[in-house]
């Protein structure tokens, strides 16, 4: 297994750090734990650029959470994807790129904790891999299992944040390689409907492949239109090498039936694209 060790130590290591840092009041750190309540749903449509010197790539996505029982979520993600590299003749491509369809179950029912089993389906539909201008595009079918922890925590007068950290592994059934994924997430009302948020994204191969390892850090302000109605813009920096993106959001809960009471309520989960 041609796994990069030293790699997989620092990515660690920087989760582990970011998360000591942000927790430092014993905080602990994503909202991927938490799940919707019964017939409510989270949706999102965001848009977002990659440029490097030579590749660039524009994608627009919807995100769907919708609530199966409190403790049990389906999941929804749908991308569509523009790019052209330069370095290839100036190439270029679009389409769906793979739809992810899953659950997350929720195994406790603290308050404030929340520690979830994940599991999708990655489904390629119409990006061709022949055609993509990144030369390397994971075409395969794959199944992904996650375990993510999270906290809620208040930190003033109806200003709330929540913290997580995510392990995953993903499988491709094909020649794409294997992966594990980490993701560690902070988000703190500022003021009471506006939130600054930091999140940190790592795709490591756990074997010999065209794809190089990934990584990248970037962070979002947000602010609460209402109870429903959330506006996002951020950004990231490309750890792995140069590059860097742009990205906004809307996102929008709606539903019927009656909310589970807590003194932190549950945040809603961001979509996360590595």
């Amino acid at each position: 297994m041609g796994f990069r060790v030293k790699h997989l130590k620092g990515a660690i290591a920087t989760v582990l750090l970011s998360g000591v840092c942000a927790i430092a009041d014993t905080l602990p750190s994503l909202a991927g734990g938490f799940t919707q309540p019964k017939n409510f749903n989270f949706t999102s449509l965001s848009y977002s650029n990659f440029d490097t010197d030579t590749f660039h790539k524009q994608e627009i996505q919807f995100y769907l959470e919708h609530g199966l029982q409190d403790n049990l979520t389906f999941i929804f993600k749908s991308p569509f994807a523009w790019s052209k590299n330069d370095d290839r003749g100036g190439d270029e491509n679009s389409g769906f790129a793979p739809q992810e369809t899953g659950i997350r179950w929720r195994f406790n029912r603290d308050p404030y904790w929340a520690t979830a089993l994940q599991a999708n389906i990655i489904l390629p539909l119409g990006y061709d891999a022949d055609d993509d201008p990144s030369g390397a595009g994971n075409q395969d079918v794959g199944v992904e299992v996650s375990l993510p922890v999270s906290r809620g925590f208040q930190v003033g007068k109806q200003r709330f944040g929540y913290g997580t950290v995510e392990v995953g592994y993903r499988d491709y059934f094909g020649a794409s390689s294997d992966e594990l994924r980490l993701t560690g997430e902070l988000s703190v009302d500022i003021l009471r409907r506006f939130a600054l948020a930091t999140q940190f994204y790592g795709i490591y191969r756990l074997r010999e492949s065209d794809n190089e390892d990934f990584s990248k850090i970037g962070g979002q302000m947000r602010w609460g239109a209402n109870d429903n109605l959330t506006l996002s813009v951020g950004g990231f920096k490309n750890l792995t090498e140069f590059g860097g993106s742009f990205e906004a959001q809307i996102w929008y809960t709606f539903g019927s039936g009656k909310k589970a009471e807590s003194e932190t309520p549950a945040p809603p989960t961001e979509p996360k694209s590595p």
